[in-house]
């Protein structure tokens, strides 16, 4: 009777065990799944952002020719996935190299063109003013978030002492060097509707 009881009980404690055993390997299974489903999910955006990088890189321009610069769209205009084209005109006639440079500028301040006198940066943004900021970018690139209302961006180039950019909507603006630190503009200068607005 004892050898009985015995070997169920010595079977009971061996289901057990091998029930433990499955339920590890599944729990196991379930958590590498998950993992490469998301390590999956992150590369190709990784390989994506690269070739948008390299791509960006081989349209740097001649000097004196138009510069075309690869982008991804907008998040706020999620309606197509495909890239824009920017075209930054360029001077064909100046000596001076086109060349890029990675700087964020913040405005510290805002002159009236006319009077010369000094005036509020909210007064020149009006209401949707944020504080933000321009930033250029080594690849040609450049964003604005000066506004609450759309983060804008668009392409540019150095040429001399002058900035051309292009937003992605085609509106050129023209940016002035007021002060360089060696081969990067430390101090620039915009002029939006009358006023010149001074970024450092």
């Amino acid at each position: 009777m004892n050898g009985k009881y015995s070997d169920k009980k010595s079977k009971t404690v061996v289901i057990i065990i091998c029930a433990a055993v499955i339920a590890a390997i599944a729990v196991l299974c379930v958590f590498l799944f998950i993992n490469l489903n998301s390590s999956s999910n992150t590369q190709p955006t990784e390989q994506t952002l690269q070739t948008a990088q390299s791509t960006d890189s081989q349209t740097q321009p001649d000097m004196g020719q138009t510069s075309e610069t690869t982008l991804p769209p907008d998040d706020s205009s999620a309606e197509t996935k495909e890239t824009q084209k920017v075209v930054v005109p360029t001077n064909n006639n100046i000596s001076d190299k086109v060349y890029y440079f990675s700087k964020t500028f913040s405005p510290y301040k805002a002159i009236d063109s006319e009077t010369g006198d000094p005036c509020p940066l909210k007064e020149v943004f009006g209401s949707s003013y944020a504080g933000g900021s321009i930033s250029f970018n080594n690849d040609g690139t450049f964003s604005d978030t000066l506004s609450i209302s759309s983060v804008n961006s668009g392409a540019y180039a150095v040429q001399g002492d002058t900035i051309k950019a292009t937003y992605t909507n085609d509106k050129n603006v023209s940016v002035n060097i007021v002060q360089w630190n060696g081969d990067v503009p430390a101090e620039i200068s915009i002029n939006y509707g009358g006023y010149d607005v001074y970024f450092n």
